[in-house]
Protein backbone atom coordinates (compact mmCIF):
# COMPACT_ATOMS: atom_id res chain seq x y z
CA UNK A 1 0.00 0.00 0.00
CA UNK A 2 1.38 3.49 -0.75
CA UNK A 3 1.52 6.33 1.69
CA UNK A 4 -0.90 8.16 -0.21
CA UNK A 5 -3.40 5.24 0.08
CA UNK A 6 -2.64 5.09 3.90
CA UNK A 7 -3.17 8.19 4.33
CA UNK A 8 -6.52 7.91 2.80
CA UNK A 9 -7.66 4.95 4.27
CA UNK A 10 -6.99 6.22 7.95
CA UNK A 11 -7.63 9.69 7.61
CA UNK A 12 -10.68 9.57 5.36
CA UNK A 13 -13.04 7.84 7.51
CA UNK A 14 -11.95 10.66 10.34
CA UNK A 15 -12.54 13.10 8.29
CA UNK A 16 -16.36 11.60 7.49
CA UNK A 17 -17.09 11.81 11.57
CA UNK A 18 -16.01 15.23 11.74
CA UNK A 19 -17.54 16.64 8.97
CA UNK A 20 -21.32 14.97 10.32
CA UNK A 21 -20.53 15.95 13.17
CA UNK A 22 -20.44 19.53 12.78
CA UNK A 23 -23.09 19.93 10.35
CA UNK A 24 -25.12 18.91 12.87
CA UNK A 25 -24.05 20.62 15.60
CA UNK A 26 -23.78 24.20 13.59
CA UNK A 27 -26.11 23.78 10.93
CA UNK A 28 -29.08 21.62 11.89
CA UNK A 29 -31.12 23.16 9.63
CA UNK A 30 -29.62 21.53 6.66
CA UNK A 31 -30.86 17.85 7.65
CA UNK A 32 -34.40 19.25 8.21
CA UNK A 33 -34.12 21.27 4.49
CA UNK A 34 -32.83 17.70 3.02
CA UNK A 35 -35.33 15.58 4.70
CA UNK A 36 -38.14 18.20 3.61
CA UNK A 37 -37.06 19.34 0.39
CA UNK A 38 -33.39 18.79 -0.91
CA UNK A 39 -33.51 22.18 -3.19
CA UNK A 40 -34.79 24.39 -0.06
CA UNK A 41 -31.50 25.17 1.17
CA UNK A 42 -31.64 28.52 2.92
CA UNK A 43 -27.78 29.41 3.11
CA UNK A 44 -24.54 29.51 0.75
CA UNK A 45 -22.77 28.02 3.74
CA UNK A 46 -25.42 25.10 3.58
CA UNK A 47 -24.86 24.52 0.52
CA UNK A 48 -20.72 24.27 0.78
CA UNK A 49 -21.30 22.25 4.09
CA UNK A 50 -23.47 19.47 2.35
CA UNK A 51 -21.33 19.59 -1.02
CA UNK A 52 -18.06 19.06 0.90
CA UNK A 53 -19.91 16.24 3.02
CA UNK A 54 -21.12 14.66 -0.14
CA UNK A 55 -16.90 15.11 -1.26
CA UNK A 56 -15.77 13.19 1.80
CA UNK A 57 -18.03 10.10 1.58
CA UNK A 58 -17.47 10.20 -2.16
CA UNK A 59 -13.53 9.98 -1.28
CA UNK A 60 -14.16 7.39 1.19
CA UNK A 61 -16.45 4.69 -0.76
CA UNK A 62 -13.38 5.10 -3.67
CA UNK A 63 -10.39 4.38 -1.20
CA UNK A 64 -12.64 1.72 0.15
CA UNK A 65 -12.99 0.02 -3.43
CA UNK A 66 -9.51 0.80 -4.09
CA UNK A 67 -8.17 -1.45 -1.34
CA UNK A 68 -10.06 -4.39 -3.11
CA UNK A 69 -7.89 -4.07 -5.61
CA UNK A 70 -3.96 -4.67 -5.63
CA UNK A 71 -1.41 -1.98 -4.45
CA UNK A 72 -0.58 -2.01 -8.52
CA UNK A 73 -4.52 -1.22 -9.32
CA UNK A 74 -4.75 -4.80 -10.64
CA UNK A 75 -7.98 -7.03 -9.30
CA UNK A 76 -7.15 -9.72 -6.84
CA UNK A 77 -8.66 -13.28 -7.11
CA UNK A 78 -10.47 -15.42 -4.73
CA UNK A 79 -6.93 -17.49 -3.90
CA UNK A 80 -4.85 -13.57 -3.26
CA UNK A 81 -3.10 -14.04 -6.47
CA UNK A 82 -3.16 -11.37 -8.92
CA UNK A 83 -4.57 -12.11 -11.98
CA UNK A 84 -1.53 -10.40 -13.78
CA UNK A 85 0.51 -13.05 -12.07
CA UNK A 86 -0.46 -16.07 -14.21
CA UNK A 87 1.19 -15.55 -17.47
CA UNK A 88 0.79 -18.12 -20.07
CA UNK A 89 3.38 -18.78 -23.33
CA UNK A 90 0.66 -17.97 -25.74
CA UNK A 91 3.57 -16.98 -28.44
CA UNK A 92 5.39 -20.48 -27.51
CA UNK A 93 2.32 -22.80 -27.68
CA UNK A 94 1.40 -20.50 -31.43
CA UNK A 95 4.54 -21.48 -33.08
CA UNK A 96 3.93 -25.53 -32.23
CA UNK A 97 2.02 -27.66 -34.69
CA UNK A 98 0.71 -30.49 -32.41
CA UNK A 99 -0.95 -30.98 -29.68
CA UNK A 100 1.84 -32.63 -27.90
CA UNK A 101 4.00 -29.99 -28.17
CA UNK A 102 1.80 -27.51 -27.07
CA UNK A 103 1.40 -29.14 -24.33
CA UNK A 104 4.94 -29.71 -23.03
CA UNK A 105 5.65 -26.00 -23.71
CA UNK A 106 3.29 -25.15 -20.49
CA UNK A 107 5.54 -27.59 -18.26
CA UNK A 108 8.61 -25.49 -17.87
CA UNK A 109 6.04 -22.23 -17.03
CA UNK A 110 4.06 -24.35 -14.28
CA UNK A 111 7.35 -25.33 -13.11
CA UNK A 112 8.45 -21.76 -12.46
CA UNK A 113 5.07 -21.15 -10.97
CA UNK A 114 5.09 -23.67 -8.38
CA UNK A 115 8.88 -23.17 -7.49
CA UNK A 116 7.69 -19.71 -7.12
CA UNK A 117 4.90 -20.34 -5.00
CA UNK A 118 6.89 -21.97 -2.73
CA UNK A 119 9.60 -19.40 -2.08
CA UNK A 120 7.06 -16.08 -2.06
CA UNK A 121 4.29 -17.79 -0.32
CA UNK A 122 6.07 -20.25 2.27
CA UNK A 123 9.15 -18.63 2.93
CA UNK A 124 11.06 -21.61 1.32
CA UNK A 125 15.07 -21.41 0.92
CA UNK A 126 16.48 -21.89 -2.93
CA UNK A 127 17.93 -25.41 -1.24
CA UNK A 128 14.48 -26.79 -1.21
CA UNK A 129 13.23 -25.21 -4.38
CA UNK A 130 16.28 -27.33 -5.73
CA UNK A 131 15.40 -30.15 -4.82
CA UNK A 132 11.72 -29.71 -5.86
CA UNK A 133 12.51 -28.63 -8.96
CA UNK A 134 15.47 -31.60 -9.63
CA UNK A 135 11.91 -33.81 -8.14
CA UNK A 136 9.71 -32.35 -10.73
CA UNK A 137 11.82 -32.76 -13.56
CA UNK A 138 12.43 -35.97 -12.96
CA UNK A 139 8.91 -37.74 -12.02
CA UNK A 140 6.52 -35.44 -13.86
CA UNK A 141 8.09 -35.39 -17.39
CA UNK A 142 9.06 -38.48 -19.60
CA UNK A 143 6.03 -40.43 -19.55
CA UNK A 144 3.59 -40.97 -22.65
CA UNK A 145 1.63 -37.74 -21.32
CA UNK A 146 -1.30 -39.73 -23.01
CA UNK A 147 -3.74 -38.71 -20.02
CA UNK A 148 -3.09 -34.65 -20.17
CA UNK A 149 -2.85 -34.62 -23.82
CA UNK A 150 -6.04 -36.08 -23.89
CA UNK A 151 -7.94 -33.29 -22.14
CA UNK A 152 -6.75 -30.66 -25.11
CA UNK A 153 -8.16 -33.34 -27.27
CA UNK A 154 -11.61 -33.71 -25.22
CA UNK A 155 -11.85 -29.92 -25.07
CA UNK A 156 -11.59 -29.40 -28.77
CA UNK A 157 -14.05 -31.97 -29.42
CA UNK A 158 -16.78 -30.70 -27.30
CA UNK A 159 -16.19 -27.61 -28.60
CA UNK A 160 -16.75 -28.57 -32.20
CA UNK A 161 -19.50 -30.32 -31.20
CA UNK A 162 -21.11 -27.05 -29.20
CA UNK A 163 -20.34 -25.35 -32.34
CA UNK A 164 -21.48 -27.83 -34.58
CA UNK A 165 -18.25 -27.99 -36.88
CA UNK A 166 -14.90 -28.08 -36.62
CA UNK A 167 -12.82 -25.97 -34.45
CA UNK A 168 -9.80 -25.18 -33.20
CA UNK A 169 -8.47 -24.47 -29.46
CA UNK A 170 -7.51 -20.34 -29.40
CA UNK A 171 -3.57 -20.11 -27.34
CA UNK A 172 -5.24 -19.23 -24.11
CA UNK A 173 -7.65 -22.77 -24.61
CA UNK A 174 -4.50 -24.80 -25.16
CA UNK A 175 -2.43 -23.21 -22.15
CA UNK A 176 -5.62 -23.42 -19.44
CA UNK A 177 -6.51 -26.70 -21.24
CA UNK A 178 -2.94 -27.67 -20.64
CA UNK A 179 -2.91 -26.36 -16.74
CA UNK A 180 -5.75 -29.08 -16.43
CA UNK A 181 -3.65 -32.17 -18.45
CA UNK A 182 -0.56 -31.19 -16.82
CA UNK A 183 -2.31 -31.62 -13.14
CA UNK A 184 -3.22 -34.97 -14.59
CA UNK A 185 0.25 -35.76 -15.24
CA UNK A 186 1.12 -34.67 -11.38
CA UNK A 187 -1.29 -37.26 -10.17
CA UNK A 188 0.47 -39.68 -11.93
CA UNK A 189 3.86 -38.88 -10.95
CA UNK A 190 2.32 -38.92 -7.50
CA UNK A 191 0.96 -42.03 -7.63
CA UNK A 192 3.84 -43.77 -9.32
CA UNK A 193 6.53 -42.24 -6.79
CA UNK A 194 4.49 -43.71 -3.78
CA UNK A 195 3.63 -46.79 -6.16
CA UNK A 196 7.34 -47.70 -6.85
CA UNK A 197 8.35 -47.43 -3.13
CA UNK A 198 5.48 -50.22 -2.28
CA UNK A 199 6.26 -52.50 -4.96
CA UNK A 200 10.24 -51.88 -4.24
CA UNK A 201 10.43 -51.52 -8.10
CA UNK A 202 13.70 -50.58 -9.81
CA UNK A 203 12.68 -48.53 -12.75
CA UNK A 204 10.48 -46.27 -14.12
CA UNK A 205 10.33 -44.83 -18.10
CA UNK A 206 13.74 -46.46 -18.60
CA UNK A 207 15.86 -44.80 -15.83
CA UNK A 208 15.75 -45.75 -12.02
CA UNK A 209 12.86 -45.18 -9.48
CA UNK A 210 13.13 -42.09 -8.00
CA UNK A 211 13.41 -43.47 -4.39
CA UNK A 212 16.41 -45.53 -5.97
CA UNK A 213 18.48 -42.56 -6.49
CA UNK A 214 21.14 -42.29 -3.49
CA UNK A 215 20.63 -39.22 -2.59
CA UNK A 216 16.87 -39.45 -2.58
CA UNK A 217 15.35 -42.55 -1.12
CA UNK A 218 12.64 -42.67 1.41
CA UNK A 219 12.53 -38.72 1.53
CA UNK A 220 10.52 -40.53 -1.74
CA UNK A 221 7.14 -40.42 -0.47
CA UNK A 222 7.39 -37.10 1.13
CA UNK A 223 8.69 -35.90 -2.60
CA UNK A 224 5.08 -37.72 -3.47
CA UNK A 225 3.33 -35.91 -1.29
CA UNK A 226 4.35 -32.51 -2.49
CA UNK A 227 3.64 -33.81 -5.88
CA UNK A 228 0.09 -33.80 -5.08
CA UNK A 229 -0.26 -31.05 -3.29
CA UNK A 230 0.96 -28.65 -6.24
CA UNK A 231 -2.52 -29.87 -7.96
CA UNK A 232 -4.36 -27.78 -6.12
CA UNK A 233 -2.24 -24.86 -5.98
CA UNK A 234 -2.45 -25.12 -9.82
CA UNK A 235 -5.85 -25.58 -9.74
CA UNK A 236 -6.82 -22.64 -7.41
CA UNK A 237 -4.07 -20.21 -9.19
CA UNK A 238 -5.61 -20.98 -12.81
CA UNK A 239 -9.04 -21.38 -11.92
CA UNK A 240 -9.98 -20.34 -8.62
CA UNK A 241 -12.31 -17.80 -10.15
CA UNK A 242 -14.49 -20.11 -12.16
CA UNK A 243 -17.58 -20.94 -11.10
CA UNK A 244 -16.84 -24.63 -12.06
CA UNK A 245 -13.93 -24.26 -9.78
CA UNK A 246 -15.34 -26.33 -6.98
CA UNK A 247 -16.63 -28.97 -8.95
CA UNK A 248 -13.41 -29.44 -10.62
CA UNK A 249 -11.40 -29.84 -7.36
CA UNK A 250 -13.59 -32.07 -5.98
CA UNK A 251 -13.25 -33.88 -9.31
CA UNK A 252 -9.48 -34.19 -8.14
CA UNK A 253 -10.36 -35.27 -4.74
CA UNK A 254 -12.85 -38.10 -5.36
CA UNK A 255 -10.65 -39.63 -8.39
CA UNK A 256 -7.55 -39.63 -5.87
CA UNK A 257 -8.94 -41.07 -3.14
CA UNK A 258 -11.05 -43.73 -5.54
CA UNK A 259 -7.04 -44.58 -7.07
CA UNK A 260 -5.85 -44.92 -2.97
CA UNK A 261 -8.90 -46.87 -2.96
CA UNK A 262 -7.69 -49.04 -5.69
CA UNK A 263 -4.28 -49.39 -4.30
CA UNK A 264 -5.55 -50.92 -0.97
CA UNK A 265 -7.52 -53.67 -2.60
CA UNK A 266 -4.04 -54.78 -4.41
CA UNK A 267 -1.86 -54.02 -1.88
CA UNK A 268 -4.02 -55.83 0.75
CA UNK A 269 -4.86 -59.12 -1.85
CA UNK A 270 -2.40 -61.04 -0.42
CA UNK A 271 -2.02 -61.20 3.89
CA UNK A 272 1.53 -59.39 4.74
CA UNK A 273 4.14 -61.48 6.09
CA UNK A 274 2.17 -64.59 5.79
CA UNK A 275 1.81 -67.58 3.11
CA UNK A 276 0.77 -66.63 -0.23
CA UNK A 277 -2.92 -67.73 -0.58
CA UNK A 278 -3.80 -67.61 -4.29
CA UNK A 279 -7.26 -68.20 -3.34
CA UNK A 280 -7.50 -64.50 -3.09
CA UNK A 281 -6.48 -64.02 -6.29
CA UNK A 282 -10.13 -63.64 -7.76
CA UNK A 283 -11.58 -62.25 -11.03
CA UNK A 284 -14.40 -60.09 -8.81
CA UNK A 285 -11.49 -58.52 -6.92
CA UNK A 286 -9.69 -58.24 -9.99
CA UNK A 287 -12.27 -55.86 -11.54
CA UNK A 288 -12.23 -54.13 -8.90
CA UNK A 289 -8.71 -52.97 -8.11
CA UNK A 290 -8.61 -51.98 -11.77
CA UNK A 291 -11.82 -50.20 -11.60
CA UNK A 292 -10.49 -48.01 -8.49
CA UNK A 293 -6.73 -47.91 -9.20
CA UNK A 294 -7.02 -47.44 -12.97
CA UNK A 295 -10.00 -46.52 -14.46
CA UNK A 296 -11.18 -43.49 -12.71
CA UNK A 297 -7.67 -41.51 -13.49
CA UNK A 298 -6.94 -42.67 -16.63
CA UNK A 299 -9.86 -42.37 -18.35
CA UNK A 300 -12.57 -41.35 -16.57
CA UNK A 301 -10.93 -37.88 -15.14
CA UNK A 302 -9.64 -36.39 -18.73
CA UNK A 303 -13.08 -36.86 -19.87
CA UNK A 304 -14.92 -35.28 -16.87
CA UNK A 305 -12.52 -32.26 -16.83
CA UNK A 306 -13.45 -31.30 -20.30
CA UNK A 307 -16.81 -31.88 -19.86
CA UNK A 308 -16.77 -29.48 -16.39
CA UNK A 309 -14.15 -26.98 -17.69
CA UNK A 310 -16.76 -27.18 -21.16
CA UNK A 311 -19.86 -26.43 -19.34
CA UNK A 312 -21.74 -29.81 -19.63
CA UNK A 313 -24.28 -30.46 -16.75
CA UNK A 314 -26.51 -32.92 -17.36
CA UNK A 315 -25.68 -35.67 -14.25
CA UNK A 316 -27.06 -38.35 -17.31
CA UNK A 317 -24.06 -37.33 -19.40
CA UNK A 318 -21.22 -38.12 -16.57
CA UNK A 319 -22.92 -41.45 -15.65
CA UNK A 320 -22.94 -42.70 -18.81
CA UNK A 321 -19.30 -41.46 -19.33
CA UNK A 322 -18.33 -43.13 -16.32
CA UNK A 323 -19.59 -46.40 -17.32
CA UNK A 324 -17.79 -46.30 -20.82
CA UNK A 325 -14.26 -45.52 -19.03
CA UNK A 326 -14.65 -47.81 -17.08
CA UNK A 327 -14.98 -50.21 -19.59
CA UNK A 328 -11.52 -49.05 -21.25
CA UNK A 329 -10.03 -48.83 -18.05
CA UNK A 330 -10.24 -53.08 -17.29
CA UNK A 331 -9.16 -52.96 -20.79
CA UNK A 332 -6.24 -50.49 -20.45
CA UNK A 333 -5.01 -52.58 -17.03
CA UNK A 334 -4.94 -55.94 -18.28
CA UNK A 335 -3.28 -54.79 -21.60
CA UNK A 336 -0.70 -53.47 -18.60
CA UNK A 337 -0.85 -56.94 -16.80
CA UNK A 338 -0.05 -58.65 -20.70
CA UNK A 339 3.20 -56.07 -21.63
CA UNK A 340 4.45 -56.29 -18.12
CA UNK A 341 5.18 -60.24 -18.98
CA UNK A 342 5.53 -59.96 -22.15
CA UNK A 343 6.37 -56.17 -22.98
CA UNK A 344 9.93 -55.61 -23.83
CA UNK A 345 11.54 -53.31 -21.13
CA UNK A 346 12.73 -51.12 -23.88
CA UNK A 347 9.39 -50.22 -24.86
CA UNK A 348 7.52 -49.98 -21.58
CA UNK A 349 9.90 -48.28 -20.00
CA UNK A 350 10.27 -50.73 -16.94
CA UNK A 351 11.19 -53.78 -15.98
CA UNK A 352 8.07 -55.73 -15.39
CA UNK A 353 7.93 -57.44 -11.79
CA UNK A 354 4.37 -58.38 -11.15
CA UNK A 355 4.95 -62.16 -10.70
CA UNK A 356 7.65 -61.62 -8.33
CA UNK A 357 5.47 -58.60 -6.74
CA UNK A 358 2.84 -61.18 -5.94
CA UNK A 359 0.32 -58.91 -7.66
CA UNK A 360 -3.30 -59.66 -8.41
CA UNK A 361 -2.57 -59.66 -12.42
CA UNK A 362 -5.03 -60.73 -15.31
CA UNK A 363 -2.66 -63.11 -16.25
CA UNK A 364 -2.56 -65.27 -12.65
CA UNK A 365 -6.24 -65.17 -12.43
CA UNK A 366 -6.69 -66.32 -15.24
CA UNK A 367 -3.95 -69.38 -15.30
CA UNK A 368 -6.09 -70.11 -11.66
CA UNK A 369 -8.69 -70.58 -13.12
CA UNK A 370 -7.30 -72.89 -16.53
CA UNK A 371 -4.94 -75.12 -15.07
CA UNK A 372 -4.80 -78.16 -13.51
CA UNK A 373 -4.12 -79.78 -9.82
CA UNK A 374 -0.13 -80.46 -10.68
CA UNK A 375 0.09 -76.52 -12.53
CA UNK A 376 -1.51 -75.03 -9.34
CA UNK A 377 1.16 -76.20 -7.13
CA UNK A 378 3.93 -75.20 -9.71
CA UNK A 379 2.21 -71.26 -9.32
CA UNK A 380 1.97 -72.12 -5.65
CA UNK A 381 5.54 -73.01 -4.97
CA UNK A 382 6.87 -70.25 -7.47
CA UNK A 383 4.36 -67.12 -7.71
CA UNK A 384 5.00 -63.90 -5.75
CA UNK A 385 8.99 -65.20 -5.33
CA UNK A 386 12.38 -62.97 -6.20
CA UNK A 387 13.87 -65.53 -7.56
CA UNK A 388 14.88 -65.71 -11.65
CA UNK A 389 14.36 -69.13 -11.81
CA UNK A 390 11.17 -69.37 -10.08
CA UNK A 391 9.59 -66.35 -12.32
CA UNK A 392 10.82 -68.72 -15.42
CA UNK A 393 9.01 -71.48 -14.43
CA UNK A 394 5.92 -69.44 -13.85
CA UNK A 395 6.01 -68.04 -17.31
CA UNK A 396 6.98 -71.20 -18.90
CA UNK A 397 3.29 -71.94 -17.61
CA UNK A 398 1.56 -69.26 -18.74
CA UNK A 399 2.86 -70.46 -21.62
CA UNK A 400 1.26 -73.99 -21.63
CA UNK A 401 -2.27 -73.01 -20.74
CA UNK A 402 -1.84 -70.39 -23.61
CA UNK A 403 -2.33 -67.32 -21.68
CA UNK A 404 -0.73 -65.16 -24.36
CA UNK A 405 -3.71 -66.47 -26.81
CA UNK A 406 -6.13 -65.49 -24.11
CA UNK A 407 -5.17 -62.30 -23.85
CA UNK A 408 -5.80 -62.00 -27.56
CA UNK A 409 -9.10 -63.57 -27.87
CA UNK A 410 -9.95 -61.35 -24.71
CA UNK A 411 -8.61 -57.93 -26.53
CA UNK A 412 -10.85 -58.57 -29.78
CA UNK A 413 -14.02 -59.34 -27.27
CA UNK A 414 -13.42 -55.96 -25.22
CA UNK A 415 -12.96 -53.75 -28.54
CA UNK A 416 -16.01 -54.86 -29.98
CA UNK A 417 -18.01 -54.84 -26.62
CA UNK A 418 -16.28 -51.22 -26.45
CA UNK A 419 -17.34 -50.35 -29.78
CA UNK A 420 -21.35 -51.42 -29.03
CA UNK A 421 -21.53 -49.18 -25.78
CA UNK A 422 -20.05 -46.26 -28.13
CA UNK A 423 -23.17 -46.48 -30.46
CA UNK A 424 -25.54 -46.35 -27.28
CA UNK A 425 -23.81 -43.03 -26.55
CA UNK A 426 -26.36 -39.94 -26.69
CA UNK A 427 -25.14 -37.18 -24.30
CA UNK A 428 -21.74 -36.68 -25.82
CA UNK A 429 -20.56 -37.07 -28.63
CA UNK A 430 -18.63 -40.58 -29.14
CA UNK A 431 -15.62 -39.02 -30.86
CA UNK A 432 -14.78 -38.16 -27.21
CA UNK A 433 -14.57 -41.73 -26.25
CA UNK A 434 -13.19 -43.01 -29.59
CA UNK A 435 -9.68 -40.67 -29.53
CA UNK A 436 -9.43 -42.19 -26.17
CA UNK A 437 -9.84 -45.85 -28.00
CA UNK A 438 -7.65 -45.19 -30.90
CA UNK A 439 -4.62 -44.74 -28.39
CA UNK A 440 -4.65 -48.15 -26.43
CA UNK A 441 -5.98 -50.47 -28.89
CA UNK A 442 -3.45 -53.05 -29.63
CA UNK A 443 -0.91 -50.93 -28.07
CA UNK A 444 2.95 -52.13 -27.61
CA UNK A 445 3.45 -49.75 -24.66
Amino acid sequence: MSPLSKIYTFSLPLLLSFSFYNLSVHSPSIFASLTKDPLSLQHDSDFVGVSFLFLVVGMTLGSLLSNKKGDDGKSKSRSGLKKSSVVYPLDKIEACSSDKDKFVVMFETLKQQMLSHMSTSHEMPPEACRWVGDMIQYNVIGGKLNRGITVLAVQRTLKSAKMKKSCKLTSLEVARASVLGWSIEWLQAFFLVADDVMDDSQTRRGQPCWYKRPEVGMIAINDSFLLESFIYTMLKMHFGEEEYYSRLRDLFLEVTQQTEFGQLLDLTSQPQGGPIDLNRFTETRYKQIVKYKTAFYTFYLPIAIGMITSGVTEERAYTQAKKICCIMGEYFQIQDDYLDCYGKPEDIGKIGTDIQDNKCSWLVVQALKNCSVKQRKVLEQNYGVWDDKKVKKVKQLYEELQIERMFKAYEEESYKEIQKQLESVRELPKEVFELLLKKIYKRSK
